[in-house]
């Protein structure tokens, strides 16, 4: 628009002149020329005039080798857009798209230095009504050698200690030794409080409470409510556990998500008895330390099964689009807690949707409460706390709830 105005100061005869060749101008508001080329394409490579564009609906730059988006808002009737597979760090541009109904946004990498701005975007998109299609990954290309560092936290008051220590709910032998503050920190220990003390456990029991929380009893079926896809790709996953459709078709999506988890999990290296809280609770009991359980199997089920429906839906179908990449999320978030990046866990922790970040909050809130009645005991005994390592970082977490209480909560560069 900005040409044909400059035109028209120039003359009447160069007004016709710029009708004539718009569809040919190489000026456009594109400053990356993949993107340019993209559009071009789209538009059969007559040019890229105001009608031209106008025209596009449908675009499909997937792999073009993109890096801004910068002049995407000049495609104002842009339904469809697949940018996935091209390293765009800004997707603010997308926002001017009035009329976006779907996006194929990728692999969107979370990195040490990410600030969610990516997420951010697409989370408005969504408000406004975008249908998003992508994965969260993880970003951590370095390796970390030394002893876990984990996510931990020490909290006195009174002559009362508790150290808080996050966990990875399985592992190997490589995450192994521990930092010697967290192996002086147990030592000192006169109780072990984790979740749940699996040694207390009826596997039975759980089992049954499990089933009964997990299975439709009111005719509704998993295929009522899934994509015919994603339902027929957890159906075959699922067959490996010798788990016939008929059985599937019974469960609600967030008890198959659980169980496509464990499934992905057994085809890795990671074990759950190689697990943080594994670890010390076994210590705990060859040692005679007494072993204090925050939660019980019931109310965790209970915290799983209580998200709705649709939230349910969505976990399920995150899970099949992370199953093939499970074993590479698993070891790159493994190394990120052995080299202590909570900055990583607190951004997984926010974008985890509304229903899990309540149930999150309100699980924070009940743990903080008796870790607030071990720092107000005066017996002087030291509590060592472990909890799920997001339990530990961002927004609301135990350590967050705690300061805001006014403790004191130390991270070990600041121990003395």
């Amino acid at each position: 628009m900005i040409i044909r105005k400059l035109t028209l100061l120039a003359g009447l005869s160069l007004l016709f002149t710029a009708c004539t060749d718009e569809t040919s101008t190489d000026e456009t508001p594109f400053e990356d020329e993949a993107l340019k080329d993209a559009v071009a394409e789209e538009a059969g490579g007559n040019g890229l005039s105001e009608n031209d564009l106008s025209d596009i609906q449908s675009l499909d730059a997937s792999g073009a080798g993109i890096t801004s988006l910068e002049g995407i808002g000049s495609l104002p009737n842009l339904r469809d857009f697949n940018l996935s597979h091209n390293d765009i760090n800004d997707f603010s541009p997308l926002l001017s798209l009035e009329n976006l109904e779907n996006l194929h946004a990728g692999d969107l990498f979370i990195t040490v230095e990410s600030e969610g701005s990516k997420l951010e975007v697409l989370e408005e998109l969504e408000e406004n009504g975008v249908e998003i299609e992508g994965r969260t990954r993880l970003a951590f290309e370095d390796t970390y050698d030394g002893p876990s560092k984990g996510v931990f936290y020490r909290v006195e008051e009174n002559g009362q200690t508790v150290y808080l220590f996050g966990s990875v709910h399985v592992g190997d032998e490589e995450m192994y030794p521990l930092h010697n503050d967290i192996e002086e920190a147990f030592q000192e220990a006169d109780y072990l409080a984790v979740e749940i003390d699996t040694a207390d456990v009826n596997e039975m029991e759980a089992s049954q409470v499990m089933m009964e929380h997990g299975t439709y009893t009111d005719g509704t079926s998993l295929s009522d409510v899934v994509d015919d896809e994603i339902y027929e790709e957890a159906a075959d996953r699922l067959a490996a556990y010798g788990l016939n459709e008929a059985m599937i078709n019974q469960f609600k999506p967030w008890f198959v998500s659980m169980m496509l988890s464990d499934l992905a999990l057994e085809e890795t290296d990671y074990r759950s008895e190689e697990g943080i809280d594994m670890h010390f609770i076994e210590r705990a009991h060859e040692s005679g330390l007494p072993v204090i359980s925050l939660e019980s199997i019931e109310s965790q089920i209970e915290s799983l099964s209580s998200a709705p429906e649709e939230e349910q839906v969505e976990s399920l179908e995150e899970m099949v689009k992370q199953f093939d990449i499970y074993e590479e999320e698993l070891e790159t978030m493994i190394n990120v807690w052995k080299a202590g990046n909570t900055d990583i866990f607190a951004q997984l922790r926010e974008m985890d949707g509304d229903t899990d970040q309540l149930a999150m909050d309100e699980r924070d809130e009940d743990m903080t409460a008796q870790i607030e009645e071990f720092l107000s005991d005066d017996s002087g005994d030291t509590y060592f706390v472990v909890v799920g390592a997001l339990h530990l970082a961002g927004e609301n977490s135990i350590p967050d709830l705690l300061t805001e209480r006014g403790y004191s909560v130390e991270a070990p560069e600041d121990f003395q």
